[in-house]
C-alpha cells in the first residue's frame, strides 16, 4: 500500500526475504490486476507495474502503526476505527518500507 510515496508491506517476524532484505536492500515488488485469461487467443488480459527501490524494516511503533493502520482501512474498512497498536497481531507482524526509485507497467493493449 502506497503511503506519502512509500509502498508499505507486512510480512512475519523472521524469515527468508528478511534475510534477504538485511543482506541487500534492493527490491522489486510486481502488481498484476485485472487478469483475465483468454485461451482462444493463448493470452491473458492484464494491467500491471513494477516497483523497483530499496527496503527498509520499520522499526518505530508510531510508523508501523500507521503503515497498518492504512491496510487496514484499505483491506477491511469496517475495523478502520481499530487502532493496529492494540491488535494482538501487531507485535508479531513486521512492515516494510519500500522507497520507490524506479516504477515502470504495462498492459495488454485490449485493456
Amino acid at each position: 500500500m502506497l503511503v506519502e510515496g512509500l509502498l508499505n508491506i507486512h510480512c512475519a517476524r523472521r524469515g527468508h526475504k528478511l534475510d534477504n532484505i538485511t543482506a541487500d536492500d534492493r527490491v522489486c515488488y510486481s502488481v498484476v490486476t485485472n487478469a483475465e485469461v483468454v485461451p482462444s487467443e493463448l493470452s491473458t488480459i492484464f494491467e500491471s507495474a513494477i516497483i523497483f527501490g530499496r527496503a527498509a524494516i520499520v522499526d518505530d511503533d508510531e510508523e508501523k502503526s500507521i503503515a497498518l493502520n492504512a491496510l487496514v482501512e484499505r483491506l477491511a474498512p469496517e475495523r478502520a476505527a481499530e487502532d493496529a497498536q492494540v491488535m494482538p497481531s501487531f507485535a508479531r507482524t513486521t512492515v516494510l518500507r519500500i522507497t520507490p526509485e524506479h516504477i515502470t507497467g504495462k498492459a495488454h493493449p485490449k485493456k
